[in-house]
C-alpha cells in the first residue's frame, strides 16, 4: 500500500505547529487551516511533477539527501523562534524554483486569488513549508528505498491519486496534472462521431450554405423559373449538431505552460544559463505533451487554433533572439524543437 505524504505532512503540523506556523507570517487560524489544506497539496504536487523527468528527478533526489530531516522533531520550538523561523523560511525560498519551476510566479498569483491573502504573506508560508515538506518526504524517502532516482520516482508518482482532488483544478495545470483533460475531451467527441458518421458532414454543409448564400447576395442572380425537384416532399437525412468538448481547464493549463516556458527561455542570456535551465524546459515540455493537443480530433484542435497562436508567435519570437546568443541552441532544441513543432501542427 502506497504511503500518503499528504498525510505525513499534515501529522507534522498538527496541533499547535499550525498555529504558530500562521501567526508567524500574521495568519489567523481560519486564514492558516485554509491556506495549509492549499498549500500542502500543491508543493507535493509539485515535487511529483519535478520527479517526472529524468533531470528534475535527479536534482530533487540531491536536493532530498542535502535535507535535514531533524527540524521535524522540533517544529514548534523553530517556528516560535523569530530567528529560527526566518533561516527556515530564507532556505524554503531557495528551494521554491526548484520545486515549482517556471510555473512559480503563476502559482503564487493564484493562490492569491484562490486564498484572498496578500502575495507577500503566500510568499513567506510557501518559504516556510517548503522545507518542512521537503523534510517530511526526504524522512520517507530514506526509510523506503533511499534516494535513488527510480525509488523515489516511485514514491512521488505513487502520490497521485491523493492529490488529485487535494490540488485545486486552478493548480492542477501549472504542476502537470492534467494530462487527462485533453483525452477526455478527445473521447468525448469520438464517442459522439462513432453514434452517427453523418457528424462529420456538418462542417462541409455549413461551408455551403454560406457559399451560396454569399453567392446570390454579391452578384443578385436572377432566380430560374422554380421546378419541383424529383425528390420534393422527402425529408433530407438529419445532420445532428456537433458538441465541442469543454476546453476551458485545457486553455487554462496551456496558458500556464506558456507563460512559465516563455518566462524560462527570456531569462536565457548564455550557454550556461540555458544549461542551468534545460530542466524546466523538459518540465514544460513534458507538461505540453501530457495535455494531449494533439490527440485531439480535428474538430477541437481548429477550435484552439485562435487561442494558441498569440503564444505560438510570442515563443517563436523570444526563441529566434535566443537562437542568436552562441551556443545556446545546441543545448535548448533537442528539448525545445520537437514540443515547437507540434504546437506548429496543430496551429497549421
Amino acid at each position: 500500500m502506497a504511503v500518503n505524504l499528504l498525510d505525513s505532512v499534515k501529522e507534522a503540523l498538527a496541533g499547535q505547529v499550525a498555529d504558530q506556523l500562521g501567526s508567524s507570517i500574521g495568519l489567523d487560524k481560519q486564514q492558516t487551516a485554509s491556506a495549509l489544506k492549499t498549500v500542502v497539496p500543491m508543493l507535493l504536487g509539485g515535487m511529483m511533477n519535478k520527479a517526472s523527468t529524468p533531470s528534475g528527478a535527479s536534482e530533487l533526489s540531491k536536493a532530498l539527501r542535502d535535507t535535514d530531516t531533524s527540524i521535524l522533531d522540533n517544529l514548534g520550538g523553530l517556528l516560535g523562534s523569530s530567528a529560527s523561523s526566518s533561516n527556515l523560511m530564507s532556505l524554503g525560498t531557495k528551494l521554491l524554483p526548484m520545486l515549482l519551476g517556471s510555473a512559480q510566479g503563476n502559482i503564487i498569483s493564484t493562490l492569491v486569488r484562490l486564498l484572498g491573502i496578500n502575495d507577500k504573506s503566500i510568499g513567506s508560508l510557501l518559504g516556510l513549508l517548503a522545507p518542512i515538506v521537503m523534510a517530511v518526504v526526504g524522512k520517507q524517502a530514506k526509510s523506503s528505498g533511499g534516494f535513488d532516482v527510480g525509488a523515489l520516482t516511485n514514491l512521488l508518482g505513487s502520490q497521485k491519486s491523493f492529490l488529485a482532488n487535494a490540488v485545486p483544478s486552478e493548480l492542477q495545470g501549472a504542476l502537470g496534472m492534467v494530462g487527462d483533460v485533453a483525452s477526455k475531451a478527445s473521447r468525448t467527441v469520438e464517442t459522439a462521431t462513432a453514434s452517427n458518421p453523418l457528424q462529420w458532414l456538418l462542417p462541409l454543409i455549413a461551408v455551403g450554405v454560406l457559399g451560396y448564400l454569399g453567392y446570390n447576395y454579391l452578384f443578385n442572380k436572377p432566380q430560374a423559373a422554380k421546378t419541383t425537384p424529383p425528390n420534393a416532399g422527402v425529408a433530407s437525412p438529419e445532420v445532428p449538431k456537433v458538441d465541442l468538448p469543454d476546453l476551458t481547464d485545457l486553455k487554462k493549463s496551456l496558458t500556464s505552460t506558456f507563460e512559465g516556458l516563455t518566462g524560462t527561455l527570456e531569462g536565457i542570456k548564455d550557454a550556461e544559463g540555458a544549461k542551468s535551465a534545460l530542466g524546466k524546459i523538459e518540465e514544460a515540455a513534458k507538461a505540453y505533451g501530457g495535455l494531449g493537443v494533439d490527440k485531439l480530433p480535428a474538430v477541437a484542435q481548429t477550435a484552439l487554433v485562435p487561442f494558441l497562436k498569440p503564444y505560438l508567435k510570442k515563443l517563436q519570437d523570444v526563441i529566434d533572439v535566443l537562437y542568436k546568443i552562441p551556443g545556446v541552441k545546441d543545448v535548448v532544441d533537442p528539448v525545445l524543437g520537437p514540443m515547437v513543432k507540434t504546437v506548429q501542427a496543430v496551429g497549421a
